[in-house]
């Protein structure tokens, strides 16, 4: 049992082997397409009267849904001018809160002011008064001195 291999009849023979591994996976690459077109036509047949009647609503679906598309675009077509005005009058009632709020602080400053002017005055006729009254205190004490010096020169002679 002598026979010479070539290298010729070595690389036959590799390749020889691998067609036979690439077809033994090409049929069972097959095997599972074949298991998963099975699936599908069964899930197919099980569900032929569902499916039938979807395909049948979707010329209506789409034409509601067209309706739909067209609806909105009109109703914001509409809207848009509105919702324009709105933002204008948002836009002016914030001026006129500021231009309120401005007011209103330059009403709480100047009553602030008054306020600060009042008391002040308050205080200074307080204080007049006090002095004004120990003056007038004293003119009494004067003249009641006077009094007992009239009183005491009278009282001599």
């Amino acid at each position: 049992m002598d026979s010479t291999l070539t290298v010729q009849d070595l690389f036959k023979l590799i390749l020889f082997l691998l067609g036979i591994g690439v077809g033994t996976y090409f049929i069972l690459v097959l095997n599972k397409i074949n298991q998963i077109l099975g699936q599908a036509k069964s899930l197919i047949d099980t569900n032929f009267e569902e499916l039938d009647l979807t395909i049948k609503q979707l010329p209506g679906i789409s034409s509601n849904v067209n309706e739909i598309t067209q609806e909105v675009n009109q109703t914001i077509k509409d809207i848009t001018p509105g919702v324009d005005q709105l933002i204008n009058n948002v836009n002016n009632i914030s001026g006129k809160v500021s231009s309120i709020t401005e007011s209103v602080d330059e009403v709480t400053e100047k009553a602030e002011e008054t306020f600060d002017k009042v008391s002040e005055s308050i205080v200074d006729t307080a204080l007049t008064f006090q002095a004004n009254t120990k003056t007038f205190t004293d003119y009494i004490n004067i003249i009641r001195e006077v009094f007992e010096i009239i009183k005491n020169a009278l009282s001599k002679k």
